[in-house]
């Protein structure tokens, strides 16, 4: 293999791992929005593909990605704390099982 070769090869390695970090830090706000498992990672990864190059909707995308879920729900319906707290009671009483209580939960969590 002569120098050019070596050198062209190496130039296309280089540009091929230019791109994949710029994929990377393009889809970055929809990456964090789904390892959080955020409630609206589908909307993040939509407004990231759709609006990222601009620079702002890429922000938008990425400040969304780490804001928390609300604790409380609106019109003074219980908090996801005040629901588990009355699985954990009604688990206690043998009301639901052990299965539905981990079933509840992770809904809970989830949502």
């Amino acid at each position: 293999m002569s120098d050019d070769e070596a050198y062209e090869i190496l130039s296309i390695a280089f540009i091929l791992l230019i791109i994949v970090l710029c994929i990377i830090v393009y889809f970055l706000p929809t990456m964090v929005a789904f390892i959080r498992k955020h409630s609206n990672r589908l909307a993040i990864f939509f407004l990231n593909l759709f609006t990222g190059c601009t620079g702002l909707g890429w922000l938008a995308a990425f400040i969304w990605a780490f804001i928390d879920k609300p604790l409380v729900k609106i019109q003074g319906t219980p908090t996801v704390a005040q629901e588990l707290k009355e699985l954990a009671e009604l688990k206690e009483q043998g009301i639901i099982t052990e299965e539905e209580f981990q079933i509840k939960k992770n809904k809970l969590l989830d949502s």
